[in-house]
């Protein structure tokens, strides 16, 4: 199972939103003014959100 984890505190959420804009499974979303994970079973482990957040906020790893 795939775990994500974003670092709230590093995070801009809406300000940013690059994360949930390039996610290919829609797995990363803004709802409001915050990202938001939602079905983190389909991630693919691309971690294109990594590569693209300028803050480091999230992380995705294979447990």
């Amino acid at each position: 199972m795939v775990k994500i984890t974003v670092d709230y505190d590093k995070c801009e959420g809406a300000e940013c939103g690059e994360c949930a804009d390039v996610c290919p499974m829609e797995v990363l979303v803004i709802e409001g003014d915050t990202l938001v994970i939602k079905n983190k079973g389909e991630c693919s482990l691309c971690e294109v959100c990594m590569d693209v957040c300028p803050d480091e906020a999230i992380k995705i790893e294979d447990d």
